[in-house]
């Protein structure tokens, strides 16, 4: 049986010529890639690339089976670290969820109310976008629109866009392509780009220093922050806690930004990002000119150039903050494993526990949290079932918490978001005054 490196297996990318490990075995999967039920672009990310904890998220046990006939030779080597797979703890947590589902006869990936939630988010930002530029002449009611267009914006990336990108929206894949082709429209920032980073790369290895896109930190030469006691410490690095929280405020144009310069590189992070399909480049082109001109094409016919200027910053100040600090508070915070050493020393060994260990739920009984977080205070249920759309979380959320303590795992869970607000802002003030620790 022939044996592939990692560096021979990421060359082996493209539909043609697909191929993906799991297991420490190598499959040749081109000829799959139009049967499968989840559509083929699911199987173009993850081309070129081991596979094993997605796939295990994703799908069933029985799946497996499904891969013996393209079994084409083992892999050699590893380009991250692979924890072991299954264990007692997953199994009978991923039984017990499946039986919450089937005997309730309820779809995983469908909820009405959810979709009636998207569609209100979308129409309140475009109803906010509209009367902006209604009311561009109000000196209070203009900055206040654009901060309330901002803000459902923000809704749209966190609430719609997020389950398009880990395929959770319908089983029918042209449902999540659409609705994230839209939400791009909108938010400008590419699906495509953001799925190599999160849903292959950080939700793959959370908080594994050089693995996690999220918290990739440069040693080598200063960085905006300092997460963990592996960078040098400066002087500014003590006052991060009070200036992070202005810097998110730009994370949507970073993002922005940053996409193209992914695309250009073909790289996102830590995760190659393999050659896209004539589809996929035309929907990266056409979403990033429609929300140009949604932006300023459209406003400049009714909105002097200043005040267009100034309502589009207050836009994105609003959207990244609440991007920023949704997204910030789960992972990076001084409880979870990880961020402090910039290692997992006394790490689980198996994935799913490790997913637990590297992430803090926070105000889960709150109706307000769940929805204006995109669900995101339920994190571990997300990151065990990131195929579940998120609405289904609050009912996951006890049966994970009690598979936990019957198995030991130590879930983690602050009550409120602002307990979670200072965890996170406590972490950095303690490693803006920690001295460096390198061994």
């Amino acid at each position: 049986m022939k044996r592939f490196t990692w560096q021979e297996l990421s060359l082996l990318n493209q539909r043609h010529n697909a191929h993906v490990a799991y297991r420490g075995k190598v499959y040749d999967i081109s000829s799959f890639i139009d049967k499968h039920p989840g559509g083929a672009d699911q199987l173009l990310y993850g081309a070129g690339k081991d596979v094993t904890h997605i796939f295990d998220s994703y799908h069933p046990s029985k799946a497996c089976k499904v891969l013996d006939q393209y079994l084409v030779g083992e892999l050699s080597t590893n380009e991250f670290e692979v924890l072991e797979t299954g264990g007692e703890f997953y199994s009978a947590l991923k039984e017990k969820v499946s039986t919450y589902f089937k005997t309730n006869n309820i779809d995983a990936k469908w909820d009405p109310w959810m979709f009636l939630r998207c569609i209100v988010f979308y129409l309140l930002a475009l109803t906010c976008w509209y009367l902006m530029i209604t009311f561009h002449s109000w000196r209070l009611l203009a900055p206040a629109l654009a901060l309330l267009w901002g803000f459902f914006s923000a809704m749209v990336a966190i609430a719609i866009n997020h389950d398009a990108g880990h395929f959770a929206i319908t089983h029918k894949p042209w449902v999540w392509k659409w609705v994230a082709a839209v939400a791009e429209c909108l938010i400008g920032t590419s699906t495509h780009i953001w799925i190599y980073q999160h849903t292959f790369g950080h939700h793959t290895y959370p908080n594994v220093d050089g693995a996690d896109p999220d918290v990739l930190v440069h040693r080598d030469k200063p960085d905006i922050w300092r997460i963990n006691q592996t960078q040098e410490r400066r002087a500014r690095y003590g006052y991060q806690h009070l200036y992070m929280p202005f810097l998110y405020c730009f994370l949507g144009i970073k993002m922005r930004l940053q996409d193209f310069h992914s695309l250009w590189l073909a790289v996102k992070g830590t995760v190659r990002v393999n050659p896209l399909t004539s589809s996929q480049l035309a929907v990266f082109l056409v979403s990033k000119a429609a929300h140009c001109v949604l932006r300023f094409v459209v406003p400049s016919l009714y909105v002097p150039i200043g005040s267009l200027l100034f309502l589009n910053l207050v836009y994105d100040v609003m959207y990244g903050f609440w991007l920023g600090i949704v997204t910030q508070l789960n992972h990076i915070n001084s409880r979870v494993l990880g961020p402090s050493s910039g290692r997992l020393e006394g790490a689980p060994r198996r994935w799913a526990e490790v997913q637990v260990a590297t992430a803090q739920d926070y105000a889960t009984d709150s109706w307000f949290w769940t929805v204006f977080t995109g669900s995101l205070n339920h994190q571990v249920s997300h990151h065990l079932f990131p195929s579940v759309i998120q609405s289904h979380y609050p009912k996951i959320t006890p049966i994970v918490r009690q598979t936990c303590a019957e198995y030991g795992v130590n879930y983690l869970c602050v009550p409120t978001t602002w307990d979670a607000i200072c965890s996170h802002l406590g972490h950095l003030k303690r490693m803006g005054q920690e001295h460096s620790n390198t061994m």
